[in-house]
């Protein structure tokens, strides 16, 4: 279910008429998202999302991994990767203009997601898992 993190926050956003109401990103979920996940009630939509497991995600058989569960930053950082499966952590940072630690909440996502793994240590590479 849907809630604001900071609900003050929110509520001056709103009045100043900088926001919409809650649920604004709906948009970019339908997008993403089979319309199955959604269940509608008179005051709540409740969502579930499938859980990836086993390689597969949103039924995507063969270990591959549906392009839509990835962020735009999540791509990038798949395709940097799949160029050169050699580039460090830092390298990635500055190709995209982020620091090191948003670098490395995406590598763990993309590792999350069964896309990438890491083979070897600081000599290693990335191993991609799916295209």
């Amino acid at each position: 279910m849907s809630a604001p993190r900071n609900k003050e926050l929110m509520r001056i956003y709103r009045d100043l008429e900088l926001v919409e109401q809650l649920g604004s990103g709906i948009p970019r979920i339908l997008k993403a998202y089979d319309k199955s996940c959604f269940k509608f009630f008179p005051n709540f939509i409740r969502m579930t999302f499938p859980k990836l497991t086993g390689g597969q995600a949103g039924g995507q058989a063969g270990g591959q991994i549906h392009k839509t569960i990835l962020t735009e930053r999540q791509k990038e950082v798949f395709e940097l990767i799949k160029q050169s499966p050699d580039i460090s952590r830092r390298q990635l940072a500055l190709k995209l203009g982020i620091n090191e630690s948003a670098i490395q909440k995406h590598i763990d996502a993309l590792k999350q997601k069964r896309a990438i793994v890491r083979e070897g240590e600081t000599t290693g590479f990335w191993k991609i898992l799916t295209d």
